[in-house]
């Protein structure tokens, strides 16, 4: 079962507790049906292999955008974009270690992945190229990119490195002080039931 079905399966079947008021009120949401299109058309074969940065990491970011765009309100065209960047920010790795140029390298191939050009390709390649860098670079890297609406550019770039943190979970050291938005803030306890979910999802699914 390849990590797209999976992520599937954990909204349609999974047993998630003290957390099924979430994922029934993500349901409910009038964009969850963008979302649900963002999971089924991922381009696999894009992604890094990796257990750690590979499909699994993906859709967990995928899902935690998702929830994070709803509770921000996000509109459509800009939460498409959103999710663009969760789907596609690693896919310029090369190893799973320490590596500031891979946002760069995965900003390079935004352009054949997507469906975007001109202005929203500049705010997603800005906010891709800028997840891998520290947050005192972000700007710099954010606005290498031209974008002419700096704060929506920004914002991107701020919601899509709290949705990647918050999976930093699997690696045992996501921490909510380094979060930016409220709403991330508000899932710290959550991304963690979501991981070991996902990781039953996977166990019992059999997947490799």
């Amino acid at each position: 079962m390849d990590g797209i079905k999976r992520s599937l399966a954990l909204l349609q079947q999974g047993e998630w507790g003290e957390d099924t008021w979430r994922i029934e009120a993500l349901k409910e949401w009038r964009h969850y049906p963008v979302l649900l299109e963002a999971i089924r058309e991922l381009q696999v074969e894009a992604l890094y292999k990796s257990a750690v940065h590979g499909s699994g990491h993906i859709n967990r970011v995928l899902l935690l955008a998702g929830i994070i765009a709803s509770m921000e309100e996000l509109e459509e065209s800009f939460l498409r974009l959103y999710l663009a960047a969760a789907s596609y920010h690693d896919v310029g790795r090369t190893f799973d270690g320490l590596d500031w140029d891979h946002g760069l390298r995965s900003a390079e191939q935004l352009e054949t992945l997507t469906v975007y050009q001109g202005e929203a390709l500049r705010e997603l390649q800005g906010a891709v190229a800028a997840h891998s860098f520290p947050d005192e670079q972000m700007e710099a890297r954010v606005m290498s990119y031209t974008p002419r609406n700096r704060a929506r550019a920004m914002r991107l770039a701020e919601l899509l490195k709290d949705a990647d943190n918050l999976d930093r979970v699997r690696l045992g050291d996501m921490n909510p002080k380094f979060l930016r938005n409220d709403s991330a803030k508000s899932l710290a306890g959550f991304t963690g039931r979501l991981f070991l979910l996902d990781q039953k999802m996977k166990s019992t699914m059999k997947d490799e």
